[in-house]
């Protein structure tokens, strides 16, 4: 399987993904993003809900194990419908998204992304600065 993978988790809302493959694709030597996407899925990660990490964990397995992927991106944005939080909230959510799910995956790169009313794409975090 070809190594050039990368994973991302987003929101289901159509308007964020291609901005968020796309800047990925852009930035970092991904050719392959396989998308993980719930409503809201940064304050979902966030509330630790057992059940629903373990379903993104089986999901996770996947793309990690099986496409190699060697990046995790976690995803959060402007005008999102599940979770209705201003920017800082939800930069609080993604950060301890990050943090959560790198304590289940040391050895991958995990980073933070905000995608802004204008559906451009920035880092809002990375597991090394946490």
């Amino acid at each position: 399987m070809n190594k050039n993978f990368g994973t991302l988790l987003n929101c289901m809302d159509g308007r964020t993904q291609l901005p968020a493959i796309n800047w990925i694709r852009n930035n970092f030597n991904v050719e392959y993003v396989d998308i993980i996407s719930e409503p809201g899925i940064d304050k979902l990660i966030y509330l630790k809900n057992k059940d629903f990490l373990k379903s993104i964990e089986n999901k996770l397995f996947i793309s990690l194990k099986k496409h190699n992927s060697d990046i995790i991106f976690i995803a959060g944005h402007y005008d999102c419908a599940a979770n209705d939080a201003n920017k800082s909230e939800h930069i609080k959510h993604i950060k301890a998204s990050v943090k959560i799910l790198k304590k289940l995956h040391d050895d991958v790169k995990i980073i933070g992304l905000w995608i802004d009313e204008n559906f451009e794409v920035e880092v809002c975090c990375e597991d090394s600065t946490l």
